[in-house]
């Protein structure tokens, strides 16, 4: 990878466009104002709710008239939570939960890990590695497939990370923040004109964590830097550049190994992890994106926007991988030392225009993308590194010239996807209707050169009816499909396999109350999913890697409510409850039809409150609840609910914030792949954290 070159590069672009900006002539007052619009859109007020989605339509359409539910995590939300990663954010989001503790959480009964957006384009994450959000401005999550707009997309939600602009006014802020376990963490966000020239804006964000964790060996030391920058070449027409460069240094947690087909979990301290003295698990990514926007007129935009992601990731580990033959408590230790390269480039395109027949308003879209993703994966492993007792842990710094390695081997490959699509928003009297249709084509290769490829159209239809000024009913029919891992298509795995569909049918009520401070949102959906790739657990164990198979269809139903915003001027609440059935209901193994999916709670909630004493003082309590989870082998991870309180303290240059998360400590599993990979939530965390804004 080029990561050190390209941020060279890019470097060597700022400086040069900041000497230039002396040189230019000023804007108006109105495109300046309009950057505030931007950095703010959805945003009549500073709370914890948006009043307009951009990524369901990519178009700002009002909350409202958005024929699918949409949640979203404002930089508000973030702040007062001390929220330094994105699973932070799941609590908030209904009908989500953490599959493990990677960049891998679940919605609506469905796992989502690899169809992460930023700024509404598809990108590729490092999965095991959660990145600092010191740069992001919200968190959204389109409920449902998302196809129509994004491409290939989870059938429950897509993740749409938002990143803070560059504004015309200057605003600087410096925040830290102390904890449990040594965790410490510090923040920087500044902004405004560029050497006071009205045309050149700039912002940096910055983050810095270094803390030890309650599982044993495992730490994190992460640092982000995020510039950005602006260029105001007319009233029409502004030119974004931003980077984001990412360093992170720790070891992989592979989770609590627990006893075999235990009835009680607890039986196993939460820190015990089977990594050792010398395992590590490094991550640098480093991405650069170009948004240009232009207007023709009051009708007609254009928008355009490219990026390219480069990351690398080395990873050296121990593992307990499986139990040894007559013991349940004894692990056979694996032992990887892999190295895996990323890159790809991502281009969309679309236009957007307003065009009325008679009385009746079309808002068009018109659109294309294209995605080059690669993936290389190089190794040596062992699978005879030793045992592991869970019952009487060692950790020794390991002989690894003894372990029997085999040859380094490659796997990997690349996927180029492109997609077309056109959208027409229809608006008359109190109706809205809003209508896509996309041809999404992929082609896979492999490292031998062995093609995969198929296409499809992928269609969505919603309906909108306002019944009054504040509140609306919709119902929607909507499309997906994910073409499968790059990584997991080989024939070494069970490959290749055909594209992932899906279907979904939701209708829905939403309503701003309290004088448009509180957005309620209620829906009742179901979600098909076909061709779903699992893992063969019988071919795996007798193979000793992992190989997967399609299932047939699975199938979530549910009902979800949110409600958000001030039911006072000086009392916030935010709620949600999730009801989700999602079952397998088509399987080679007839014994998995009817069982609840892997990591999908029947029951979900959570519930925060922020009462205001006085201009000076504020506090917050709040609950979250999760319900038993099934996994992929016999273990059953039990329900929990966990109490968090706060004391804020706000004078008009700083603030302070002390939090406790879990306060009654309650022990619990967030998720689990089975038995011998669990994943215990944190126990009771106390925080400090200070902000400093000029």
């Amino acid at each position: 990878m080029k990561i050190k070159k390209l941020a060279l590069l890019i470097s060597a672009v700022f400086v040069t466009t900041q000497a230039v900006s002396q040189t230019q002539k000023q804007p108006s007052k109105k495109i300046l104002s309009d950057i505030e619009v931007i950095e703010v859109l959805g945003r009549s007020s500073q709370t914890t709710f948006s009043d307009y989605s951009y990524s369901v339509t990519r178009t700002a359409a009002d909350i409202l008239e958005i024929p699918q539910s949409v949640s979203a995590v404002t930089k508000e939300v973030i702040q007062d939570q001390a929220m330094m990663r994105l699973n932070d954010v799941t609590p908030f989001i209904s009908g989500a939960n953490e599959y493990s503790v990677y960049d891998d959480i679940t919605i609506r009964g469905f796992r989502s890990q690899d169809d992460r957006r930023v700024n509404g384009m598809r990108t590729h994450n490092n999965f095991w590695n959660q990145t600092l959000i010191a740069h992001v401005e919200r968190v959204e999550v389109i409920k449902g497939p998302a196809s129509a707009v994004f491409g290939d997309a989870s059938p429950g939600g897509t993740v749409n990370t938002v990143t803070k602009k560059p504004l015309g006014e200057s605003r600087h802020s410096i925040s830290a923040r102390l904890g449990s376990y040594s965790d410490k963490y510090v923040a920087l966000d500044t902004t405004g004109k560029v050497a006071s020239n009205d045309r050149w804006l700039y912002r940096f964000n910055a983050g810095y964590e270094d803390s030890e964790t309650f599982r044993d060996n495992i730490f994190n030391e992460s640092l982000l830097l995020s510039p950005s920058f602006t260029y105001l070449l007319s009233d029409d027409t502004k030119i974004n550049v931003e980077v984001v460069y990412s360093d992170s240094k720790g070891l992989l947690d592979r989770g609590q190994p627990n006893l075999r087909n235990a009835t009680d979990l607890s039986q196993v301290p939460i820190s015990l992890s089977s990594n050792q003295p010398g395992d590590k698990l490094d991550t640098t990514s480093l991405s650069s994106s170009v948004t240009l926007d232009h207007h023709f007129n009051d009708y007609w935009s254009l928008g355009f926007k490219y990026m390219h992601l480069d990351s690398e990731q080395k990873l050296v580990e121990h593992r307990a991988a499986t139990y040894v033959d007559g013991s349940d408590s004894v692990f056979n230790v694996w032992y990887t030392d892999r190295d895996i390269d990323a890159d790809s480039d991502n281009v969309t395109a679309y236009i957007t225009g307003k065009v009325y027949t008679g009385d009746v308003e079309h808002n068009i879209v018109i659109g294309g993308d294209y995605i080059d993703n690669h993936k290389l994966n190089a190794q040596r492993m062992s699978r005879s590194a030793g045992t592991f007792d869970i019952l009487n842990p060692t950790y020794e710094q390991p002989d690894i010239a003894s372990y029997n390695l085999g040859d380094r081997f490659e796997f990997g490959g690349g996927l180029k996807s492109n997609g077309l699509y056109i959208q027409d928003h229809i608006k008359f009297d109190d109706w809205s209707i809003l209508a896509s249709v996309r041809r999404e084509d992929y082609k896979l290769t492999d490292l031998n050169g062995n093609e995969s490829s198929d296409s499809d159209f992928l269609p969505r239809l919603g309906v909108v009816y306002n019944l009054t000024q504040d509140s609306s009913v919709y119902a929607s029919w909507v499309t997906g499909f994910e073409p499968p891992s790059t990584f997991l298509n080989t024939e070494e795995q069970g490959g290749p396999f055909g594209p992932i569909d899906s279907y979904l049918y939701e209708i829905g009520y939403k309503a701003k109350l309290f004088d448009e401070k509180v957005l309620l949102t209620t829906s009742i959906y179901q979600i098909t999913k076909q061709n779903v790739l699992v893992q063969d657990f019988a071919r795996s164990q007798q193979l000793g890697y992992r190989v997967f198979r399609q299932r047939g269809e699975e199938q979530a139903t549910g009902f979800e409510i949110d409600i958000n915003g001030q039911l006072s001027d000086n009392w916030l609440v935010i709620a949600n409850y999730a009801y989700n059935r999602a079952e397998i209901t088509e399987d080679t193994n007839t014994l998995l039809i009817g069982k609840q999916k892997e990591n999908a709670p029947k029951n979900s909630a959570t519930l925060w409150s922020k009462y205001s004493l006085n201009d000076t003082w504020q506090l917050a309590a709040g609950a979250s609840y999760v319900d038993k989870r099934n996994t992929t082998d016999e273990a059953v991870l039990p329900s929990y609910t966990l109490l968090q309180a706060g004391v804020y303290f706000k004078k008009p240059s700083w603030n302070a914030a002390l939090l406790a998360d879990n306060a009654l400590d309650k022990q619990h599993w967030s998720g689990g792949y089975g038995y011998g990979q669990l994943f215990v939530g944190d126990p009771r965390t106390v925080s400090l954290t200070v902000n400093y804004t000029w």
